[in-house]
């Protein structure tokens, strides 16, 4: 952000050229020339990779086998692991092609996207609708945020800042490319609401944990999960039509899809927790057939119902001492 400006600066530093970055420096240009390799010879790359990094990343696979546990216990601990092997190569597939959303053309990066209820989005732009664009976190998101404003859509979000500053100015650049408006989280949603009453659509980031004082507990497929309560207070203020979207990389079809339900409806209902757990409920149904594609290793449930410790902490501390 610059000064009081909730908007993020996309200006360049001389202090992105410090040598603590030039590592990120090397890896972003390596990402830039991936963006031309040929995409099947890409992926199989990525695939072959998949299994070391299971191995290697213990704590983060530790956080996803938990989420998986929790969220399908009806699954044995082989499922368990088949499922996290595929969301681990299916995030690889989409990291190793992230350099595209700068270095190819709009054409280009249209063209690689199949959209699934394209009709229930021009439904909501024929009626001049408000839209807010309800967004798991899958492993391919912001090429669907990019996506969207490549369209011509006037498109704003709200994102947390990177720890690493250069991957922070370049994904955000990335992110606002075709003019979108970037929002850090921080500095809260008057923004946003002001921004959607001008006629912005909002890409909404529906499934992180704010904690304990911030959320209410309501169902999310087999658990209970701290959910912030902020759609249908956004709804009710600003008008909008929530749509539930989910970006996914399909690894056998080797394209990103962009899957569009409608609009959820009859909502806000009046019922905070109703709607709350209606959000929770959206997000289920959109990863009902793709469930490999979200990112399980997020601290999705940190926060416990019966438990003021974090729910992974114990288990980090084990990777730890090993």
């Amino acid at each position: 952000m610059s000064g009081h400006d909730p908007v993020f600066d996309l200006r360049f530093k001389p202090v992105l050229l410090h040598p603590k970055y030039w590592g990120t420096w090397l890896a972003l240009g390596l990402l830039w020339l991936l963006a031309w390799a040929p995409v099947r010879a890409r992926d199989a790359v990525a695939g072959s990779l998949a299994p070391l990094l299971v191995r290697l990343a213990k704590k983060q696979c530790y956080i996803a086998r938990t989420n998986i546990g929790l969220c399908f216990p009806q699954l044995s601990p082989a499922e368990v692991e088949a499922m996290l092997l595929k969301s681990v190569r299916t995030g690889l597939m989409g990291f190793i092609g992230y350099g595209a959303w700068t270095a190819r053309s709009k054409a280009y990066l249209q063209g690689r996207f199949k959209i699934q209820g394209q009709e229930h989005l021009d439904a909501c732009l024929a009626q001049d609708e408000k839209i807010i664009f309800l967004m798991p976190h899958t492993w391919t998101i912001d090429a669907g945020g990019v996506y969207l404003s490549s369209l011509g859509l006037p498109m704003c979000t709200m994102m947390h800042s990177a720890k690493n500053e250069l991957f922070d100015w370049f994904i955000n650049r990335q992110r606002a490319r075709f003019n979108g408006i970037i929002y850090e989280r921080d500095a809260g949603i008057k923004a946003v609401i002001k921004s959607i009453r001008e006629g912005k659509h909002f890409g909404y980031l529906p499934d992180q944990d704010h904690g304990r004082e911030a959320s209410l507990f309501v169902p999310f497929f087999a658990e209970m999960k701290a959910t912030l309560p902020a759609l249908p207070k956004l709804v009710r203020l600003t008008g909008a039509k929530v749509l539930p979207v989910l970006c996914i990389y399909n690894t056998e079809a080797h394209r990103y899809e962009l899957l569009i339900h409608p609009p959820m409806a009859p909502y806000p209902s009046g019922d905070i927790t109703k709607d709350t757990r209606a959000m929770n409920a959206e997000i289920e149904a959109l990863l009902q057939d793709w469930p490999e594609q979200y990112m399980w290793f997020l601290k999705y449930f940190q926060t416990q119902v019966d438990s003021d410790e974090g729910r992974y902490e114990a288990g980090i501390r084990a990777i730890r001492k090993e």
